[in-house]
């Protein structure tokens, strides 16, 4: 099993199956969505990972951060506020998931 990213796309894809499996035939949809019909087997399969979902929670304390200070502060200081807060994370991290 690899260890390959899901686009974005793709993942909204699959989500909108999922939502709409019994409507309308799984094999068609993928095929008018350009998504592979093994690839939502397989999404379906595999939950969120623990990764991406640290990710999405330390997106929401960025977000916060970087509001409150009127969008001006960049990558440094938010990871500055975020360790002031006790959240340990990497310069790098935060520059990724602010891009």
């Amino acid at each position: 099993m690899s260890s390959k990213k899901v686009p974005s796309k793709t993942r909204r894809a699959y989500q909108f199956i999922e939502s709409h499996r019994s409507e309308f035939s799984i094999q068609v949809m993928c095929r008018l969505l350009g998504v592979a019909r093994a690839g939502y087997y397989t999404w379906l399969d595999h939950p969120v990972s623990d990764r991406a979902k640290e990710d999405a929670r330390l997106l929401r304390l960025i977000r916060a951060s970087f509001a409150a200070s009127h969008g001006v502060y960049g990558a440094p200081r938010v990871l500055q506020d975020l360790r002031e807060r006790g959240k340990a994370c990497s310069r790098h991290r935060v520059t990724r998931l602010m891009r």
